[in-house]
């Protein structure tokens, strides 16, 4: 889960995916990588693993799920070089259950408050200061947190609209 920091509104969604979420994802074919980010056995928080183990069944995308640790993925990550990186996790930007953003980085906090062990910005500092790559982060509104296995409905038909839009584009 990435906490935001409650700056501003960046993309309202109504129905879940707004026309720059599209765009972000339609460009996505080609030399990027997606990588996912979360913990299934906390509710919403698994997002990120559901779209890793969706998304790694299309067919020539590069796709790495870190899990809880995506510090774990850094060196095989600057080894692909990718030119675009998009990363998807669970977030809270305190909006409907659900709901797409493109989160500034700039919003991500620096200190841990989330369920990863190190914060994704500075995971995603030390790639970026080794690798020329943008780097473009995905949160996905989570309606829980709690222990427990399984995606609310909000957030699982987001997740899917997700991969079929991908899946779509893929091919």
């Amino acid at each position: 889960m990435t906490h935001v920091f409650p700056a501003r509104h960046i993309f309202l969604m109504s129905n879940m995916l707004t026309a720059d979420i599209i765009e972000v994802l339609k460009s996505i074919p080609g030399s990027n990588l997606i990588i996912t980010v979360g913990n299934s056995f906390r509710s919403d928080d698994g997002v990120g693993p559901y779209l890793g183990k969706s998304l790694k069944l299309i067919k020539g995308l590069k796709v790495i799920d870190a899990g809880i640790n995506p510090e774990n993925i850094i060196d095989e990550v600057i080894d692909l070089k990718p030119k675009r990186i998009l990363i998807f996790d669970a977030a809270d930007f305190k909006a409907k259950a659900g709901q797409v953003r493109i989160i500034p980085k700039e919003c991500i906090p620096e200190t841990t408050i989330s369920t990863h062990a190190i914060p994704l910005n500075v995971i995603t500092e030390l790639i970026s200061s080794t690798i020329d790559t943008s780097i473009i982060f995905i949160g996905i509104q989570a309606k829980s947190f709690d222990m427990g296995d399984g995606l609310s409905d909000e957030v699982k038909i987001s997740a899917d609209e997700i991969v079929e839009i991908i899946r779509g584009i893929a091919h």
